[in-house]
C-alpha cells in the first residue's frame, strides 16, 4: 500500500481531498486515480490469508451494491478504508474467519434493512451463518461507534464552533442564539433481562430505549444519546444529558439555547413554543419553532428511512442496541459529509406534528421566559 496515502488519511486530511486533482502532500500528488488503486488494495489488505479466496462482492451490478449496502463502492472503498486506519487494522492478527470487509457488508445491509436478506444472492456470504452475521453487526457498530463517531457526531464544545450553526439558524429562521433542536424517538427490542423489563417498557407496553437527538439546520446530527431506557420521560434524559453541562458552559460565555417541544420544561438554555399564544406574535413564534422542530423530524426520519433497523425490532441486548442507533447517527452524517443525498423512493413521509391543546397557564416563573419573549421580539 501506499503508505504516504495512508499517513495523509490518518494524520487527519480529509479523504475529500483525494477527490482533488491537484492535492500535493509532500512530495507525492493524488488523484482520482491513485484513491482508487488505494482503495483496491485496502479490500486485499483486509483480507486475513492470501489463500482464502472469496467471491469479490464488487463483481455484482452497482445499482444492486447501492441498494444492498447504501453506499455505491467507491463510498464504501473509502469509508472502508478510513475505518481500517483509525482502527489500526492488521490482517495478520485477526482471528475472525471472516474478513473485515464483508463483515463491513453484512452490518451495512443489516443496517439498511434489519435482516440480511439482501446477502442471500452473493457467494461471498453462503457459507456463514446468522449468528455469525449478527456478531459481526455487533462488532462493526462497536468499531464506528469508538473510532468514527467522535469525529462526525460533535456537539460544539466552545463558542467559535457554535458561531457557525447558530448563523446559520439566525440566517434560516430568523430566530438568534440558537446550537441545536433536540427531541427524542423510541427504538424497539426484541427482548431485555428480567429485572430490568419494566424499564424499558415505554408507554405503549413495547420494550424500547429512548434515543434523545440535536441537529442542526443542516439535517446534520450533533449529538445522540441511546443509553435511556424506554420507560424514561424526555425530560429524565435531558436533565441527565451531558448535552446539557456543555450548553450551560457555553450559556456562561454568551446567550446559548436548543430548541424543544412543548413536552420540555421551559428553561434558561433550553427553550419551547408558548404553551397558550395569545397574540400574533406569539403564534407567529410558535410558527417559526415548529418550522425548526420539523428540521429535527425530517432528520430522523432520513435516518430511519436509510437505515430501516432502527424501525424493526432488534434482536440485541440494550447496550448493543445502543451501539447501533450511534453507528447508524454516525453513517447519516459521514454520508452527509460526502454529499450522498438520499434515494427519493426510500425518504418516508414526515409525519406532522400533532398539536397539543393550549394549557391554563405559561412557565413564567422559568428563567428561559425572558429568553423567549426576546426571540418574539427579535422576529417582530
Amino acid at each position: 500500500m501506499d503508505l504516504d496515502l495512508a499517513t495523509c488519511l490518518f494524520t487527519g486530511l480529509s479523504s475529500d481531498s483525494l477527490q482533488d486533482k491537484h492535492i500535493i502532500w509532500d512530495d507525492g500528488r493524488f488523484t482520482t486515480a491513485t484513491q482508487r488503486v488505494f482503495a483496491k488494495d485496502v479490500i486485499k489488505f483486509v483480507r486475513r490469508k492470501e489463500q482464502c479466496i472469496l467471491p469479490n462482492p464488487f463483481d455484482i451490478p452497482d445499482e444492486y451494491f447501492l441498494e444492498a449496502f447504501r453506499f455505491n463502492k467507491l463510498l464504501y472503498q473509502d469509508f472502508l478504508l478510513v475505518l481500517c486506519l483509525r482502527t489500526y487494522y492488521r490482517s495478520e492478527v485477526d482471528s475472525n474467519r471472516m474478513p473485515l470487509d464483508l463483515r463491513v457488508l453484512a452490518t451495512l445491509t443489516y443496517l439498511a434493512y434489519g435482516h440480511f436478506d439482501a446477502l442471500k444472492p452473493l457467494d461471498g456470504f453462503r457459507f456463514y451463518s446468522l449468528g455469525s452475521l449478527q456478531q459481526c453487526v455487533a462488532e462493526v457498530c462497536e468499531l464506528i461507534v469508538h473510532f468514527m463517531a467522535t469525529d462526525y457526531v460533535v456537539f460544539p464544545s466552545n463558542s467559535d464552533e457554535a458561531k457557525d450553526i447558530k448563523r446559520g439558524f439566525d440566517m434560516q429562521y430568523g430566530v438568534p442564539n440558537v446550537v441545536g433542536i433536540m427531541d427524542c424517538f423510541h427504538v424497539r427490542l426484541f427482548k431485555v433481562d428480567p429485572p430490568f423489563h419494566n424499564a424499558f417498557k415505554c408507554r405503549h407496553g413495547n420494550l424500547t430505549i429512548n434515543v434523545q437527538v440535536i441537529c442542526d439546520h443542516k439535517l446534520r446530527f450533533l449529538d445522540v444519546n441511546p443509553r435511556a431506557s424506554g420507560g424514561t420521560s424526555d425530560i429524565f434524559v435531558w436533565n441527565r444529558s451531558h448535552i446539557k453541562g456543555i450548553v450551560k458552559n457555553l450559556y456562561k460565555t454568551e446567550p446559548t439555547w436548543l430548541i424543544a417541544d412543548r413536552g420540555y420544561h421551559l428553561e434558561d438554555i433550553l427553550i419551547n413554543p408558548y404553551r397558550n399564544p395569545n397574540s400574533k406574535s406569539e403564534i407567529r413564534l410558535n410558527t417559526v419553532f415548529e418550522s425548526m422542530l420539523g428540521v429535527l423530524d425530517t432528520a430522523v426520519v432520513m435516518l430511519t428511512s436509510r437505515f430501516r433497523c432502527l424501525k424493526t425490532i432488534l434482536p440485541y441486548n440494550h447496550q448493543i442496541a445502543a451501539n447501533i442507533v450511534t453507528a447508524c447517527v454516525t453513517l447519516h452524517n459521514y454520508l452527509l459529509s460526502k454529499d450522498c443525498a438520499m434515494d427519493e423512493h426510500l425518504m418516508s413521509i414526515v409525519p406532522k406534528r400533532k398539536k397539543l391543546p393550549n394549557a391554563i397557564h405559561e412557565d413564567e416563573w422559568s428563567a428561559g421566559f425572558k429568553h423567549r419573549e426576546y426571540i418574539r421580539t427579535y422576529l417582530d
